[in-house]
C-alpha cells in the first residue's frame, strides 16, 4: 500500500515536522498578476513536455483501445483523472449532436495536443467518418506525426483557418495564448455550425488575470503562463461573431492559485451558429 509523504512522517515524526516539509514544497501553481508578463518563452515547445507525452502515449492509446473510463491525457496518465474524462464524453456529446443526419464531419481540433481526441471519436463513434484537423504548435506536430499519423497536424493559424469545419473545438488550450479574444473570433468564424470552447479556467467576481503553474510533479520543467478569464469577457468574444451560446459546461472545480483575487474554475461552452 502506498503511503504519501506528509502521512508517513505524521507517524514517524512530531506534529510541526511533516507540516513544515509540505511549506517547504515548491509551489506549482500561482498568480502572476493583472497581465501578461513581458517575455514568455512556451514551455510546450521544451524537452521535458515531449518526454512526458512521449512517455503517457502507450497508456493513453491502452485506454483508448479498452473498456476502462476515458480519463487520461497525452501529458496525464498514471491514474483516472475526472477533468479528462468530463472533457471528452463532452466531446463525443458534442459530435454526436452534430452528426445527426450526417455521415462524415469536418473537424478543427485546435491545441489538440497529439490529436487523442480524434482517436477517442472514432473509437466511440465508430459510424461517423471524421476528416480531423489538429492544429498545434510545431514541436507537438512533429512528434504527433510519429505517434499519430492517422490525423492531419497543421502548425499555422493562417493554415487552419483558411477553411471551414463543421464543428470547431478547442479543449484546455487556449487560455495560454496572450490575446485569446481574436483566437475566439477566427475559431468562431471558422464552425459552419458547431463550437466547443472547453475547459477554460474561468473567473466569476473579477477581471481577468494571469497565472503561471510550474508543473514540476508532472515532470515538466517549464513555466505555463495562461489567463483566468472573467465568465462575462469570455461569453462577449463567440457572441460578436454570430454565435449563440446552447450549453455551458463543466470540467474541473476550483484550482487554488497561491495569492489569486479568485479560484478559476475549469468551464467550458458550447455555441451554434445562429
Amino acid at each position: 500500500m502506498r503511503v504519501g509523504l506528509k502521512r508517513f512522517l505524521r507517524l514517524l515524526l512530531p506534529g510541526f515536522v511533516p507540516e513544515l516539509v509540505e511549506r517547504m514544497r515548491p509551489v506549482e501553481r500561482l498568480y502572476h498578476g493583472p497581465g501578461w508578463p513581458s517575455q514568455v518563452q512556451s514551455s510546450w515547445n521544451d524537452d521535458s513536455s515531449e518526454e512526458v507525452m512521449r512517455r503517457n502515449w502507450p497508456t493513453v492509446l491502452a485506454r483508448i483501445e479498452g473498456v476502462e473510463p476515458l480519463s487520461v491525457l497525452p501529458y496525464r496518465s498514471d491514474q483516472p483523472d475526472l477533468p479528462a474524462h468530463n472533457m471528452l464524453m463532452t466531446f463525443l456529446y458534442v459530435l454526436a449532436r452534430a452528426a445527426h443526419r450526417k455521415d462524415n464531419l469536418s473537424v478543427l481540433d485546435w491545441g489538440g495536443a497529439l490529436g487523442h481526441f480524434a482517436l477517442v471519436a472514432r473509437r466511440m463513434l465508430p459510424d461517423i467518418e471524421l476528416e480531423y484537423v489538429v492544429k498545434e504548435q510545431a514541436v507537438n506536430c512533429r512528434l504527433a506525426a510519429e505517434l499519430n499519423p492517422s490525423v492531419t497536424f497543421v502548425d499555422s493559424d493562417d493554415e487552419c483557418f483558411s477553411r471551414t469545419y463543421d464543428v470547431v473545438v478547442s479543449n484546455g488550450a487556449l487560455h495560454y495564448v496572450e490575446h485569446w479574444k481574436p483566437l475566439v473570433g477566427r475559431l468562431a468564424a471558422a464552425s459552419r455550425s458547431w463550437l466547443l470552447l472547453n475547459a477554460v479556467p474561468i473567473v466569476h467576481r473579477v477581471p481577468s488575470f494571469v497565472v503561471v503553474q510550474r508543473l514540476r510533479s508532472a515532470g515538466f520543467q517549464g513555466e505555463f503562463y495562461s489567463n483566468a478569464i472573467n465568465r462575462d469577457e469570455f461569453l462577449d468574444a463567440p457572441t460578436r461573431h454570430g454565435m449563440v451560446l446552447v450549453r455551458e459546461l463543466m470540467a474541473w472545480g476550483p484550482v487554488s492559485y497561491k495569492g489569486a483575487p479568485e479560484d478559476p474554475v475549469g468551464a467550458g461552452f458550447l455555441f451554434k451558429r445562429g
